[in-house]
């Protein structure tokens, strides 16, 4: 990776950190590893809040499917008109469902909700204008 500069989707792996730290390379972290880890929780206990959350995801899936074909440029307009709002909601609820103090509930899910908080400027950093 020498001399590369960009972005770079990546699954959260830290041997990478150095080279976020760096500056050069700019992390988009992998929406399909977080909805992985919510469907999980969702099948094991039911959870109300991770079902949400696959719900909304499944939003973003439906702009990729549009955008899926055309040309660079396109799918940037497609992601900022239609995802970017999507994003957007995601976040104001994620917010909500698990405000920092708030006791475990609804089988570790406010857990994995304050943790994909954490790491939310590498899932919003596709929409560079925000």
């Amino acid at each position: 990776m020498t001399g590369f500069e960009g972005w770079m989707h990546a699954d959260g792996y830290a041997g990478f950190e150095d080279l976020y730290r760096a500056g050069s390379v700019h992390e988009v972290a992998c929406m399909a590893h977080v909805r992985r880890r919510f469907v999980d929780m969702h099948q094991a206990q039911g959870s109300a809040i991770a079902e949400e959350a696959i719900g909304r995801i499944a939003q973003l899936y439906a702009v990729e499917v549009e955008a899926r074909g055309s040309p660079p440029e396109r799918r940037a307009e497609i992601r900022q008109a239609k995802a970017k709002p999507v994003f957007e909601a995601l976040e104001t609820w994620l917010v909500a469902q698990a405000p920092r103090g708030a006791p475990p509930r609804d089988g570790g899910a406010v857990t994995r909700v304050h943790s994909w908080i954490g790491s939310w400027p590498t899932f919003i950093s596709n929409f560079p204008n925000r």
